[in-house]
């Protein structure tokens, strides 16, 4: 989603009155093809996935928005427009804070509008409001510009423009801003002021076949570290990583049975694994590359010392980092599938040292991502392996929530073999 809308009062100022584009006889957007959405300075259609890491409030922070299948109509001017859906999943130190669907439709003249958003604001796992929600066409609401077909500097217009519920309103400051894409450095970057509801700012950058690469406030900034197109043909993921992977997951099984001695040999298998990864994949984006380094960093002091909790969590956190660099790759076999097999396997986890709130995080960080890689379940034939894992998160909130601990950790390593039924779906 494009913000965080602040809830305050609206500032003071009038709000901007949107850029035109193309129109109908009532002054309103024409949409004759609203989900080819190829604005390329917010190429909605194009994007498969991105990742944006940074910093908020001194956490660190992570984005990502993933495009899905479907499509929603949204009712407004007495009509339909169909619009596409955007699953925006954020985290601020680890934890879930946000997961909303984002809808945008583009109009005949290549303007981007922004047809509003269903979002759930997450704190310790609980689902706590859905502030910040909006629909064009409900209570007053209008399409909302959030790209012009052609920015010139000076101009404004409302990304958001329900005052009381959502309001931004941007300025044009540059069509040249240095920064850094994950193609490389631009200088021909759109450089956006934004004031929020709040009258608080923001910044942002725009890049051509990108969308937003950087925003920063007073206390955040986030840069966009990858960036997957939706045309992408699925690559093999390589050989090293496979590796990595497998051994973490082992490491995690023997550590359980004490056996340090085949623990300390995996780790060494993953480390050399990894240098020959690093020295074939120099194009894979270093934020990516840093993470796992240092999980595994961290996997190598833990195991040296034979601390039992701590492997296990450096060997999930290595899993994690290993799913994150999947992605790069598109495979066939949905790299989500590998953060749900972390994600279960981090409730058991948070189920052994006690921390139900943790718990709860990771099973709402499961159900996001499951929201996500579903439709190509679906896509495999595979309702019944969907309608089992669904019964089975179910059943593991309904554990969450009788704080049965036993019957939480059961359920976990169940779904664990049911993500292993779904892989098999591909």
């Amino acid at each position: 989603m494009p913000a965080t809308p602040a809830p305050a009062t609206p500032a003071p100022a009038t709000p901007a009155p949107a850029t035109p584009a193309a129109t109908s006889a009532a002054g309103a957007p024409r949409f004759t093809h609203p989900t080819e959405i190829t604005n390329p300075l917010y190429p909605v259609s194009l994007t498969r996935y991105t990742i944006a890491l940074g910093q908020e409030g001194g956490e660190p922070a992570r984005t990502e928005i993933t495009l899905l299948p479907g499509t929603r109509m949204i009712e407004w001017g007495g009509s339909p427009t169909e619009a596409r859906v955007v699953q925006f999943m954020a985290t601020v130190g680890g934890r879930l804070v946000e997961v909303a669907y984002d809808y945008f439709a583009q109009a005949d003249d290549g303007s981007v509008y922004y047809m509003g958003e269903d979002v759930t604001n997450y704190k310790d796992g609980v689902a706590v409001d859905q502030s910040g929600s909006w629909l064009a066409g409900k209570d007053g609401a209008p399409p909302a510009l959030i790209m012009p077909a052609q920015p010139r500097v000076g101009q404004m217009f409302n990304p958001e423009n329900l005052p009381g519920v959502v309001f931004e309103r941007d300025k044009v400051l540059s069509l040249n801003k240095q920064t850094i894409t994950p193609a490389g450095p631009i200088d021909n970057g759109l450089f956006v002021e934004e004031t929020l509801m709040d009258g608080s700012i923001e910044h942002k950058i725009y890049a051509a076949n990108f969308g937003i690469v950087e925003e920063s406030a007073s206390d955040e900034r986030s840069n966009l570290v990858l960036y997957l197109r939706a045309d992408a043909q699925p690559q093999a993921v390589p050989t090293p990583l496979t590796m990595i992977e497998a051994q973490a997951e082992d490491i995690i099984d023997v550590v359980a049975a004490g056996s340090w001695g085949q623990a300390s040999s995996d780790v060494a298998a993953a480390a050399t694994a990894w240098q020959t990864y690093q020295a074939g994949n120099n194009s894979v984006p270093k934020p990516l590359q840093d993470a796992l380094a240092a999980a595994l960093a961290r996997l190598q002091q833990t195991t040296a010392a034979k601390q039992t909790g701590a492997t296990l969590q450096a060997a999930n956190d290595l899993s994690a980092a290993v799913a994150d660099l999947f992605m790069v790759y598109q495979p066939v076999l949905p790299a989500d599938l590998g953060w749900l097999d972390v994600l279960d396997r981090q409730v058991r986890l948070d189920v052994a040292a006690n921390d139900l709130t943790a718990a709860a995080d990771s099973l709402a960080r499961a159900g996001a991502v499951w929201a996500r890689v579903k439709p190509a379940v679906l896509a495999h034939k595979g309702a019944d392996a969907a309608a089992q894992f669904e019964a089975s998160l179910a059943a593991q909130q309904q554990a969450l929530a009788a704080k049965n601990r036993a019957a939480l950790a059961a359920e976990a390593e169940h779904a664990l073999a049911l993500v292993d039924t779904l892989e098999g779906l591909f």
